[in-house]
């Protein structure tokens, strides 16, 4: 019988394990929007795309690893989409640059060509009320970032 009990608990951990792995995978632009949408009235949503070649994209990646330091997954999320040629690649290079925030591989250019992005890295900020407060090409500087942050905390 015990036997049983701690089988049913791992059948039922597993299943909510692949829901929650399912829930969680961003493929399509639909996809980035839902997930944006769930943050309303919790968290400040950070979505950055970028690649491993690009300068200025390597140069902005130390800032949002900070942020996620300094800032709870709780008040704000971070969703970098890479544009990477393989999802091998782009994890290649996250590994390498220590990025500690959730990263997803446009593999089709669904999500790119979605938010019309010509040039990287490219971010788009939301408030933790859901408004857009920052969609800009280019790399941000930390105190930057940290700014618009506060600000979507607030509004």
């Amino acid at each position: 019988m015990k036997f049983i009990k701690t089988l049913a608990v791992c059948l039922i951990f597993l299943a909510m394990t692949a829901a929650q792995t399912f829930a969680g995978d961003i493929r399509t632009s639909t996809d980035l929007l839902d997930s944006i949408a769930a943050c309303k009235g919790k968290q400040v949503v950070i979505v950055n795309f970028y690649a491993s070649w690009c300068p200025p994209c390597r140069e902005e990646i130390p800032h949002l690893i900070n942020i996620r330091n300094k800032f709870s997954e709780d008040t704000v999320k971070i969703i970098a989409v890479n544009l990477d040629e393989s999802k091998e690649i782009m994890q290649e290079f996250n590994q390498k640059a220590g990025i500690n925030y959730n990263t997803y591989h446009d593999s089709t250019g669904d999500i790119q060509g979605f938010f019309s992005i010509q040039s990287i890295p490219f971010n788009l900020i939301y408030s933790k009320n859901g408004k857009a407060v920052y969609a800009s090409p280019g790399s941000i500087p930390e105190s930057r970032l940290t700014e618009l942050v506060e600000y979507g905390l607030l509004n």
